[in-house]
């Protein structure tokens, strides 16, 4: 019977030492990024328009909804985290899409979903202290009373793994789902699959990106209310 949920695939690099696809399809996805930034920034927009058409107006169109993305849930905070919140969103959807083209995506490995979870948690500490202080931050924990502190620090620490094993789930659960499908059609796996991946790859990254994105903005601005 064939294997329905897919381990993870070891490749060996610099003679002997192992590392997973995810990990290789994670840095691969990075460079890819940076090099297609620094050919739109430096060779397709030499310089921008002052009034803009054409594909720099669907650019700037991206820019201002993920501000006013970020406005609707921070308020006016919100464009210090457009920058964070559109190059997360921008990585984790073409990250992806890769699975469209039978590559082992990053968010079905628990250690990435967790390494963007710190970050995350990282800054949801940091910009309490930005705008609490550092004494305002660490009086917050003792709130309404001091008993509950103890319960308030577990729940910032439980916090980067609950995100974490929330996307690592379901997008996890996508994956072994389409090899279900492509299994039990065999060699009759046609039209079917691409019609599930339209929900399981396309569908399902789009809203787990978005949801991950919310829940970073809602606990920043809990931190700093």
């Amino acid at each position: 019977m064939p294997n329905i949920v897919p381990d993870l695939v070891t490749l060996p690099i610099f003679g002997g030492i192992t590392v997973h696809e995810t990990l290789i399809t994670a840095i691969l996805t990075s460079i890819g990024i940076m090099i297609f930034a620094v050919i739109f920034r430096f060779v397709i927009f030499k310089r921008f328009k002052p009034v803009p058409t054409g594909f720099q107006n669907f650019i700037e169109m991206i820019v201002g909804m993920i501000d006013r993305f970020a406005n609707s849930i921070m308020g006016k905070r919100g464009s210090l985290m457009a920058g964070y919140i559109f190059t997360l969103a921008f990585y984790l959807v073409i990250a992806g899409m890769l699975e469209l083209f039978g590559v082992r995506v990053p968010q079905t490995d628990l250690n990435f979903t967790f390494a963007i979870s710190l970050m995350s948690f990282v800054l949801i500490a940091a910009f309490g202290i930005r705008f609490k202080g550092f004494t305002g931050w660490a009086k917050s924990y003792t709130k309404p009373v001091a008993l509950v502190t103890p319960f308030k620090i577990i729940s910032d620490c439980v916090l980067p793994v609950s995100m974490a094993c929330r996307m690592f789930g379901n997008l996890f659960s996508g994956l072994v789902v389409m090899n279900m499908i492509y299994s039990a059609m065999g060699w009759f796996a046609v039209a079917v699959p691409a019609f599930a991946s339209l929900y399981f790859t396309i569908f399902h990254v789009g809203m787990q990106t978005y949801v991950f994105l919310m829940l970073t903005l809602s606990f920043i601005q809990e931190k700093v209310e």
